[in-house]
């Protein structure tokens, strides 16, 4: 919980109550690994739905994520492109209730076109390893983080090595 609290505080936190990507000590935007296992908890419980995929066999997907699957390094520097800066997002939140419409503002870093993320999958179970890459590709449709439901964050990916 501390690891986590140093990376968001400091100088350059955001006023504004934006939600802002965690930093490493020389100020370089990352994400952590459980957010990847948790990109594949989202992936399998929406492909379980789709007919003739892996992940419509899959059962207690969670706990096989959690227990067999393991996403390294803890902290995943994003590797921007040359000259380029983190963006921001900004969309109203609407909300009806019983006092009646409601509307905020949220706002969250960006990361441009051409970021990429480096990070190593270690699948215990062989049989998963497909069911992973389905996963991974599904990336290209629903994307990781915050506004994935907005298109943001969809992403291509490489297999570079297997061991």
């Amino acid at each position: 919980m501390q690891e986590e609290l140093d990376s968001i505080e400091g100088p350059e936190q955001s006023e504004d109550a934006a939600t802002c990507f965690p930093r490493t000590e020389k100020g370089v935007p990352f994400c952590w690994d459980y957010q990847i296992k948790g990109f594949f908890k989202d992936a399998c419980s929406s492909l379980r739905r789709v007919p003739g995929t892996r992940s419509s066999k899959k059962t207690a997907f969670k706990k096989v994520i959690d227990g067999t699957m393991f996403v390294g390094p803890r902290v995943i520097p994003f590797q921007l492109p040359e000259g380029a800066k983190l963006g921001r997002c900004e969309r109203p939140l609407r909300a009806s209730g019983p006092s009646g419409e409601r509307v905020a503002l949220a706002a969250s870093e960006t990361v441009p076109v051409g970021t990429t993320l480096d990070f190593d999958v270690l699948v215990m179970n062989p049989k998963d390893t497909e069911t992973v890459r389905e996963w991974l590709d599904y990336g290209r449709l629903r994307g990781l983080f915050q506004w994935r439901n907005s298109g943001k964050g969809r992403f291509e990916w490489e297999e570079v090595g297997e061991e």
